[in-house]
């Protein structure tokens, strides 16, 4: 038997609803220019005839459809899923919908994932760029779709970005440290070249510059991970053994961090002082509180979609949006 569903046209629609087949196209595309008595009358009719809305062929027809590509650098961190999740929430409830996928830290699948995410007729594409992304390839993508980064600046890009205040971040962590008289500070991250990473060091130095103090070296991690992290702060203690704070680019340095303090016995009365700049949910318990740095995931999505909502209407929304950050002290730097 022929499937009615399929027979059923938006005229057909219409005519039952008392209504023209503007009103119904309207009502289909969500929008928000049609009344509610004949919105009611409208879904009425779609839903006594059975009528089948092909999304994907008004999408061909407008060269347009709701759908926003969304590429995470890294699922398998708690933040980035965390993020993943609220963006996907907030652009549900605007009408939009999310197709996420990651490109595991890898340029070439980075790359790879745009190219095929563009045959799907995407309205816009929200990329968290990883390493050694170039400017000209995303001015280039910018120029043929809708585009915005999330969470790190390409630098040289007129990309629209939206990002936490990474500066303020390290900056607030570190001037609680020195407002306690410490004196030997340093900063210790992974990969120090990147923009975000550059931009908490900043705040770290601009901190102790206003506290008169000359920081120790940055310590470099060969990976944002824990061991990494346990291995270069145990190689740095060893040369700089009157060290007393440490500003740690996140919670899992953080935890390689207090990982290496228990494994070298560092006596009590040489107490470390440690702050993270960047508050990972979920992250495994540490063996005391850490004060680290809240980054809503909730605001950084609110304000993504903003900027995509400006994006969407062909408004030139600014170059970079700063997201504010909030401190949360507790025993690990008292």
């Amino acid at each position: 038997m022929q499937n009615r569903a399929k027979s059923v046209t938006i005229f057909d629609v219409a005519d039952l609803a008392g209504v023209s087949k503007s009103t119904v196209s309207l009502v289909l595309t969500q929008s928000d220019k049609v009344g509610k008595k004949s919105k009611q009358k409208v879904l009425k009719a779609i839903d006594e005839l059975g009528y089948i809305y092909n999304r994907d062929a008004a999408a061909m027809r407008s060269r347009r459809s709701n759908l926003v590509a969304i590429v995470i650098n890294d699922l398998t961190n708690p933040y980035m899923a965390q993020l993943a999740t609220n963006l996907e929430r907030i652009l549900n409830e605007n009408n939009l919908q999310a197709m996420i996928v990651s490109s595991n830290n890898n340029l070439e699948l980075q790359t790879n994932a745009v190219k095929n995410l563009k045959e799907y007729n995407a309205a816009a594409f929200i990329i968290c760029p990883v390493a050694n992304t170039c400017a000209k390839w995303l001015d280039t993508l910018s120029a043929q779709q809708k585009v915005m980064t999330l969470m790190r600046e390409v630098p040289f890009s007129a990309a629209p970005c939206v990002l936490p205040d990474y500066k303020k971040a390290s900056h607030v962590a570190s001037m609680h440290l020195l407002a306690q008289g410490v004196t030997h500070i340093a900063f210790i991250g992974s990969e120090l070249s990147l923009s975000d990473s550059q931009a908490l060091q900043s705040g770290f130095n601009t901190a102790c510059s206003q506290h008169g103090v000359t920081p120790l070296v940055a310590i470099s991690c060969s990976q944002n991970q824990a061991l990494s992290a346990k291995n270069a702060f145990i190689e740095a203690y060893a040369k700089h053994p009157q060290l007393s704070a440490l500003v740690c680019e996140n919670d899992i340095i953080a935890q390689g961090v207090f990982t290496a303090i228990q494994t070298l016995n560092i006596p009590t009365n040489n107490n470390i002082k440690i702050a993270s700049c960047y508050h990972l949910p979920y992250y495994s318990v540490m063996p005391y509180s850490l004060s680290t740095v809240v980054i809503n995931t909730h605001d950084i999505a609110k304000r993504c979609h903003l900027v995509l909502k400006e994006l969407l209407q062909n408004t030139a929304p600014p170059v970079k949006t700063l997201v504010n950050v909030n401190s949360l002290i507790r025993d690990s730097s008292q």
